[in-house]
Parts: structure tokens; C-alpha cells; sequence
């Protein structure tokens, strides 16, 4: 058998021996992976292969990232979503109620749902 140290453009070895090819040890790429410096973006394939998808009917229309990618949500139609996103969105209108209790509480006025009408 010949040995042939013949390299690729990348410098491995292309062969070892005749009829001996050595496989490439190429390592998988993974989102948020950092790379000579740099981190390795995610896409829309990444997150929802990473997250199983769930059906939701969101409350309002906002678009909700994760990892810098966007999902625009539309309010009172169902969404396909992976369920990050559903969690962010949830989180959010939680979020959002709860502040405004806490911001009537603190100033010691009573909170007054808006189809109430008004008061005199």
C-alpha cells in the first residue's frame, strides 16, 4: 500500500492510505455557540426544533422574539407557535396586568375595571 499525504484546502488529510479516507471531524454548529468571538445566530428552523409547537389564541397583537427571532402574534387568531414564545407572550400580559395593580395600589386608588362606566 502507498501512503499519500495529500491535504485539502483546510489542511486535512485527505488520505491516509490507499483506499483509506479519513472522515471529516467536523463538529455540529449549535445557536448561541460562540465562534472566533462570534456567536452563531439562531434561526427560525433552530427554535422551533428546539421548542415543540402549541396552538394559541393571543389577547393582543404583538410581535414577541426570542433570541432574535420574531414571531408577530395577531390577536383573536390561533397562532402555531413554539411554546417559548406562548411562555414570553404569557409572561408579558402577567407582567402587564400586575403593573398596573401595583401602580393603582401605590398611589392608593381603587382600580376600576373599564366597562364599569364611570363613577360620580
Amino acid at each position: 500500500m502507498t501512503t499519500e499525504n495529500t491535504k485539502t484546502h483546510r489542511g486535512r488529510p485527505k488520505k491516509l492510505e490507499e483506499g483509506i479516507v479519513v472522515k471529516d471531524t467536523k463538529q455540529e454548529i449549535k445557536p448561541g455557540q460562540t465562534i472566533h468571538g462570534s456567536k452563531v445566530p439562531w434561526t427560525r428552523q433552530d427554535v422551533e426544533k428546539a421548542f415543540p409547537i402549541c396552538a394559541f389564541v393571543p389577547d393582543e397583537t404583538i410581535p414577541v422574539t426570542y433570541n432574535g427571532v420574531m414571531y408577530q402574534l395577531i390577536a383573536g387568531v390561533e397562532c402555531l407557535v413554539p411554546t417559548i414564545i406562548r411562555d414570553i407572550y404569557q409572561d408579558y400580559r402577567r407582567a402587564k396586568v400586575g403593573f398596573g395593580k401595583n401602580i393603582m395600589t401605590s398611589m392608593g386608588k381603587v382600580q376600576v375595571d373599564p366597562g364599569a362606566g364611570t363613577l360620580e
